[in-house]
C-alpha cells in the first residue's frame, strides 16, 4: 500500500532533481533555449503546487498532487519526443535528464484515481505510440 509517505519521498526527490537541473547548467545555446523552457515551464506547472501539499501534509492532496504529476511528467515525454529530440543540455538530452524523475507510484496514483473518480485514465491517450514511453 502506498503511504503519505512514500508519496513524499518521491516528491521530495523529483524537487531534488529539479533543483539539480537549476543549479548544473552553466551555459544554454540560443537553439537549445527553446527546448529547455518548454521543459522548465512544464516542471513549473507539475510542481507548483508541491510546497503546499508538503506543508498540509493532507494524504488526499498528497496523492492527488503525484497523480498530476505523474500525468504531466508523462506528458513532457512524450512531448520532448515529438518536438525537442534533438535538444541538450550539457551534453545531455533532454528526455535523458526528464527519464531521471521519478515514477514509482505512478499505477497506483492512476488507480486512486480511477476509484476516487469513477473515470478510467486512458493508458494512451497521445494518438502516436512510443514504445520507448
Amino acid at each position: 500500500m502506498v503511504t503519505y509517505q512514500h508519496l513524499k519521498k518521491e516528491l521530495l526527490h523529483a524537487l531534488d532533481l529539479h533543483i539539480d537541473i537549476l543549479k548544473d547548467v552553466e551555459e544554454i545555446s540560443s537553439e537549445q533555449l527553446p527546448g529547455f523552457l518548454f521543459m522548465m515551464r512544464s516542471f513549473g506547472f507539475m510542481l507548483d503546487r508541491a510546497p503546499h501539499v508538503l506543508e498540509a501534509e493532507d494524504e488526499e492532496e498528497m496523492h492527488y498532487m503525484m497523480f498530476q504529476y505523474y500525468s504531466l511528467l508523462t506528458e513532457l515525454k512524450y512531448n520532448l519526443t515529438l518536438n525537442f529530440p534533438y535538444t541538450k543540455i550539457q551534453g545531455a538530452p533532454l528526455l535523458e535528464l526528464v527519464n531521471r524523475f521519478p515514477t514509482t507510484f505512478e499505477q497506483e496514483m492512476k488507480q486512486w484515481w480511477e476509484e476516487k473518480t469513477g473515470l478510467v485514465v486512458e493508458r494512451r491517450k497521445q494518438t502516436i505510440e512510443i514504445k520507448e514511453l
